[in-house]
């Protein structure tokens, strides 16, 4: 009850920021600006405007990720397609690069390799790359739309060594012990059990197989990276490295020894 009133107050400042912030920016853009020699008296005005403009975003995003997080909350499901196109785009690209996150889960020619929730294949051709034409990637989402949404972009790229799957995170179609890459990126808290989308994550992996989790700060259900190394011990796994900075990460685990 108490984060969810401290929530409730922070999306309430983030609104009213915004509600401040807009009518500033618009009184400002009413005012008449000056010519000719006193053209310097502008700079002021578009100084104020910029910071207005600036706190008007600091509002809007502290009232959409609070009230998204409150939502997430209590309804766990996965992002609609309607969101591919931003799961995709060039802002996200440049903020959490997939040659970068990718380049961290050791992924090597010839190995087999599972993604849960490749939505339109953000990271999915960059794994395949890296997998190279004797390794495969399994592409596993429970949304039948952006299943064939990958599966069109595949055809359209030519890309054989990817096999899409609409599939439970509760019942991976694959054997025991046969993936030796699992990665989950802005997926694992979607997932309303998440112990049993590790159990099962590790029925699949290899002895020596590894499982990389990745969250972005701006998705609204992102944890922090000590959250998520709680709920991979939990299920089993041990830390093996930890990579990127507050705006993203990408945490690498290993089957805990002991389990082995």
């Amino acid at each position: 009850m108490k984060r969810f009133r401290r929530a409730l107050l922070l999306a309430i400042l983030g609104l009213l920021l915004l509600c401040l912030a807009a009518g500033a920016i618009s009184a400002l853009s009413n005012r008449s600006l000056p010519s000719g020699p006193q053209v310097l008296e502008i700079l002021p005005l578009i100084l104020r405007l910029l910071a207005w403009l600036i706190l008007a975003v600091l509002g809007w995003f502290l009232f959409v990720q609070t009230v998204g997080r409150l939502v997430r909350r209590y309804w766990h499901f996965p992002v609609p397609p309607i969101a591919a196109r931003f799961l995709n785009s060039p802002l996200r690209r440049a903020i959490q690069p997939p040659e970068q996150v990718v380049g961290w889960m050791d992924i090597r020619p010839g190995l087999q390799v599972l993604e849960l929730g490749p939505g339109p294949g953000t990271f999915t051709f960059e794994a395949a790359k890296l997998a190279g034409p004797d390794g495969h990637v399994y592409a596993v989402d429970i949304q039948p739309p952006m299943i064939a949404r990958l599966e069109a972009e595949l055809r359209r790229r030519g890309v054989s060594n990817v096999s899409p799957k609409v599939a439970s995170a509760y019942e991976l179609p694959m054997p025991d012990k046969s993936i030796d890459r699992a990665f989950l990126i802005t997926v694992l808290c979607e997932i309303p059990d998440r112990q049993r989308a590790l159990a099962e994550i590790k029925r699949v992996l290899k002895p020596d197989g590894l499982l990389a989790v990745g969250e972005f700060l701006f998705d609204p259900d992102y944890p922090r990276r000590r959250t998520v190394i709680a709920w991979c011990r939990q299920a089993g796994f041990e830390l093996v490295s930890s990579h990127g900075s507050w705006l993203h990460y990408l945490l690498v685990f290993r089957q805990a020894r002991d389990e082995e």
